[in-house]
């Protein structure tokens, strides 16, 4: 619950933040135009003598009483050179002729005439056109005339054809008015009117806001978060004393990476009740992030873990974003497939820690110096004002000879014991989330156990160790793409991965273990689709790089 509170608590502060930003610019526009400037009536007159005072109509007012004895009120106007009767009765209101009694109806003509009463501009007439409803009059809709007139505001005249009646006049400056108004009021009706529903939910969000950060702050006052003397987290602690402990999210309780072995009464909190299985919760596996550091007894989960400096030994593009790079170590080094290690990126003056997955399973023998190989997506820059990944950066540039430092190895995203489980395999993997599903493949390769590789990418191109794969014999390989207009689509699905596996598993009902690894989008569709079948959540096993 606090973990959602938190989320949510984020989130709304953005959206906030954005109103707010359109309140002050909207309130400084406001301030700078000035009421006058914003009316569209810079060029507007109040036409005199349109009420008939002298050629009395042809029906008299006598008449129209004797007509409409039921009427509250019938007054007489002069619409251009015609008289018109407003009769005004208990439920409807009538326009009529004042020389025929008919219904009043104005001609373009007399429009064209109407508008050019109202207007007192320096432009000349251009156009009159048939409307039934426009969105600069609010709330109109009949029949009815625009004029434009050729002016340095491009002013319009608006004028109802069943009454005579000037709407009003509209122009550019009043255009931008009406969007500052939108903004300001948040009614894009254009009514500009502060009682509607979406002002009643930003009013009931913004409470929230403010209690959610009421509650978070007390907890933060609770937990010490705010003593300048408080004790550093767990996590902290083993950096500053430079234990090898993988963090992805910088502490913020999100990633899982952080694991260590506590007192087993040691309290759970949220994030660690949704990201450690019971089992290890159990056991006393907790997050580092999410524990002061009181100086209690802390193991760590990966203490086999060192910092190395890796010899890059080849470098080679497997598809336009994707790149292998294979490293040596020259101390014997252990890792288990599935696994992950901390590289140093050199970031201004310190240093950035980027996790990257093997992606191939370890060597079975033993030698002076042990290969590497790890998969980098290149991140380009989304635009011109956003720098490119710096780590995908780095990494790719480097030549064969360099040396990068990395600790590791982290994760647990390891195979099932076979002794434990001796259930078929199923790996889904996505874009480089392949590294290290390829390392557990290769690794089971000696376990004997039914497998099956589900590969998704955008195209065939991202089809990554496709050749090697389909050369497995033991391994039921299906490549998916999301791609429809890649034209090399033989023996290859369209569509998206957790699609994919959801009809296959409905043909191929049974007990599997679940291996899914790939971006956040493609992970979080799979296990919805996982659940969604009733999957037990103890055979699933995934890796999102800790993001």
């Amino acid at each position: 619950m606090m973990h959602f509170m938190q989320w949510l608590h984020r989130w709304l502060g953005l959206v906030l933040l954005i109103q707010v930003i359109l309140w002050l610019v909207s309130g400084f526009y406001f301030a700078l135009q000035g009421h006058h400037a914003m009316s569209g009536h810079q060029y507007k007159t109040n036409p005199t003598g349109l009420v008939l005072r002298q050629h009395p109509p042809q029906i008299d007012l006598r008449e129209m009483w004797d007509m409409y004895p039921q009427a509250l009120s019938i007054k007489l106007y002069r619409i251009g050179q015609q008289p018109q009767y407003q009769i005004n009765l208990p439920e409807q209101q009538l326009f009529l002729n004042g020389n025929t009694g008919e219904p009043w109806f104005t001609s373009a003509q007399q429009a064209e005439q109407l508008a050019l009463a109202t207007y007192d501009g320096p432009g000349e007439l251009e156009q009159v056109s048939t409307i039934t409803t426009t969105e600069e009059v609010f709330g109109w809709q009949g029949k009815g005339y625009r004029v434009d007139f050729r002016d340095d505001l491009n002013t319009r005249v608006y004028v109802d054809a069943n009454n005579g009646r000037v709407l009003d006049h509209r122009n550019t400056p009043w255009l931008l008015a009406d969007w500052a108004f939108k903004l300001h009021f948040m009614d894009y009706s254009g009514g500009r009117n502060f009682n509607h529903l979406l002002n009643y939910t930003a009013a009931f969000l913004a409470l929230w806001f403010t209690l959610s950060g009421l509650i978070l702050l007390l907890r933060g006052i609770r937990r010490g978060d705010l003593n300048p003397r408080r004790k550093p987290s767990l996590l902290e602690a083993l950096q500053r004393k430079h234990q090898p402990i993988a963090s992805g999210c910088g502490g913020g309780g999100t990633c899982g990476l952080c694991k260590v072995i506590v007192d087993s009464n040691t309290p759970i909190t949220d994030s660690e009740q949704r990201l450690i299985s019971t089992a290890e919760l159990a056991r006393g596996v907790r997050l580092a992030c999410q524990h002061r550091d009181h100086g209690q007894t802390v193991k760590l989960l990966n203490s086999d873990a060192k910092r190395y400096e890796l010899t890059l030994t080849q470098r080679q593009q497997l598809s336009p974003l994707i790149t292998e790079l294979r490293f040596t170590v020259a101390n014997t080094f252990a890792y288990r497939a599935g696994q992950f290690m901390q590289f140093e990126i050199p970031h201004q003056s310190s240093y950035l820690m980027r996790n990257y997955s093997f992606a191939k399973a370890p060597d079975s023998g033993r030698s002076d110096r042990t290969e590497l190989v790890f998969l980098i997506r290149t991140m380009p820059a989304p635009s011109s004002n956003v720098p490119v990944g710096i780590g995908s950066s780095y990494l790719c540039q480097l030549q064969q000879g360099n040396t990068v430092h990395a600790t590791g190895p982290f994760g647990d995203f390891l195979a099932t014991d076979p002794a434990v489980s001796n259930r078929p395999q199923i790996y889904i993997a996505g874009g480089v989330g392949i590294a290290p599903i390829r390392a557990l493949v290769q690794a089971e390769s000696a376990q004997g156990r039914p497998m099956h590789l589900f590969h998704g990418a955008r195209n065939t191109a991202e089809l990554i160790y496709r050749d090697e794969f389909v050369a497995m014999s033991h391994l039921r390989y299906v490549p998916v793409i999301s791609d429809t207009a890649d034209q090399d689509i033989e023996q290859v699905q369209l569509g998206n991965i957790d699609v994919a596996v959801a009809q296959w598993l409905q043909n191929h009902p049974g007990n599997y273990d679940f291996y899914v690894c790939g971006p956040p989008a493609m992970l979080q569709a799979t296990l919805a689709m996982l659940a969604s079948l009733n999957v037990d959540s103890a055979r699933i096993r995934f890796d999102d790089f800790g993001i």
